[in-house]
């Protein structure tokens, strides 16, 4: 069987144009592809059986698939072809391998550490490693309902081992819809009763005391500008001291951690959106371009000025 050339109507400028569900098939079977797709590629060595050919085109890729934001959560689901490097984030984590299993390493230069599921507790650092399977990663924030709910089951802070009997259904409606080539709305949908079905609760916001909410939709309102301890307790009736013990108490997470996780996934929703990474950047009050990709390398492992967009309709992501 012919191997498909590094350049055609399989691939685009530095990636591939289609690799989301049944494209993956195609390309292991060496056939080309004219369906148009969104993408973005982030630099890592693959590990998968591919032909070399393709193997070659590859070698600066970490995964191939796709990512959907909501606000307060995110959904990667990608073909691993290399390692996430380590990183740390205020999100909870939930992985659900679609096919085979997920490898996670906690301690630098440690082992790797076999699942068939995860649950990540928030601002652990780990690396992430699933050669040649597709994998969803859903992160949420950990003050949500189902955050909540999930925390409270977890025997301990890190990595969680989930049961294969637990993860198969949460993982076979997601496998489905996106080996099928179900949309980004369809993928965001489906990621929030994931989550929700997994806690067993509503996805909507746990009983949060009323001044944190306000604080957080101002948070988001605003996350293009500087954002003030002062003026958030004053708006909330509190002195800035008090003001922080309550949003610490009520979040888990200090107020400038969560400020800082607010503006990442705005600027990598733009980014990935078609948006270059320094209208990013800008967007979501960092300083340039270089001070998003160094957050970005600290709390998901890879650095999004990495990434090449291409206006097409769906995305590769790392």
């Amino acid at each position: 069987m012919a191997e498909p050339p590094c350049a055609g109507a399989v691939f685009g400028v530095n990636g591939f144009n289609d690799l989301s569900g049944a494209g993956f098939a195609r390309l292991a079977q060496g056939k080309r592809s004219s369906t148009p797709l969104k993408q973005s590629i982030v630099t890592a060595r693959p590990h998968s059986p591919f032909p070399q050919s393709v193997l070659e085109c590859l070698m600066e890729i970490a995964g191939i698939g796709r990512v959907v934001f909501w606000e307060g959560g995110s959904l990667w689901l990608a073909l691993m072809t290399g390692i996430t490097q380590r990183h740390a984030h205020h999100a909870v984590q939930l992985c659900l391998p679609l096919e085979g299993t997920a490898q996670f390493q906690t301690e630098r230069d440690g082992d790797w550490i076999t699942y068939e599921g995860a649950l990540i507790t928030p601002d652990v650092p780990h690396a992430f490693q699933a050669p040649g399977k597709v994998v969803a990663n859903i992160l949420f924030e950990p003050e949500s309902a189902v955050g909540r709910t999930l925390l409270a089951g977890c025997a301990h802070i890190g990595v969680n081992r989930l049961d294969p009997g637990f993860v198969a259904p949460l993982a076979a409606p997601l496998a489905s819809a996106y080996f099928g080539g179900a949309d980004d709305d369809a993928l965001r949908t489906l990621a929030q009763q994931t989550i929700a079905r997994a806690a067993g609760v509503s996805p909507w916001p746990a009983a949060v005391d009323r001044r944190v909410l306000a604080a957080i939709v101002e948070i988001r309102e605003h996350i293009d500008e500087p954002i003030s301890l002062a003026a958030l307790a004053r708006r909330a009736g509190l002195s800035p001291g008090r003001f922080r013990h309550l949003f610490v108490a009520q979040t888990g997470v200090s107020l400038r951690a969560f400020v800082l996780w607010e503006r990442l996934n705005r600027a990598l929703s733009i980014g990935f959106s078609g948006g270059s990474w320094t209208q990013a950047a800008h967007a979501a009050n960092f300083a340039d371009s270089a001070h998003l990709t160094r957050t970005c390398r600290r709390m998901f492992g890879l650095a999004p000025t990495s990434a090449r967009v291409e206006d097409l309709e769906r995305r590769q992501i790392a």
